[in-house]
Parts: C-alpha cells; structure tokens; sequence
C-alpha cells in the first residue's frame, strides 16, 4: 500500500510518500494505527483528516486493499 502525505503531514512525517506491507484488507482505524505507530506525530490528527483513494474521501467504514494508494489529507483552512 502507499501512503501518500499531503500538506502538512508531508513535513511532520518527513516524507511525501512511503509503502506499507499490510497482509490483506484493512480499515481505517487499522491504518491509523500503524501510521500512528511508524510516526507518532500524526496522532493530533487522527480525528480531523480524512484518507481518499482515487480522488474519493473514503467512509470510516472504508476497507483498504494492500494494493491501494491511499493519500491522507489534514484539515485545510483557507481564504
């Protein structure tokens, strides 16, 4: 799977981007967790981003296949 970091999170992980083995379909909480566990930082995050796959938010229902690209989108803020 690959985990696409956008905006801020780019920075606090220090990637733009990084590949995750997961050993079959996952969910949301799942994935937050081993993002959680590789990059602690995210964790203030956790319950204001969003993960999209194919230009789709994806429901916290969502379950993820080991051969998505799945990126994770901070809260965004504008004018």
């Amino acid at each position: 799977m690959i985990i696409l970091y956008l905006a801020h999170t780019r920075r606090i992980t220090g990637v733009p981007q990084e590949v995750i083995t997961v050993p079959g379909p996952i969910s949301i909480q799942e994935l937050w967790d081993l993002l959680i566990n590789r990059h602690p930082t995210l964790a203030p995050f956790r319950l204001s981003s969003r993960f999209a796959r194919q230009n789709d938010f994806l429901p916290a229902d969502a379950r993820i296949e080991p051969n998505d690209e799945i990126a994770l989108i901070p809260p965004v803020s504008g004018g």
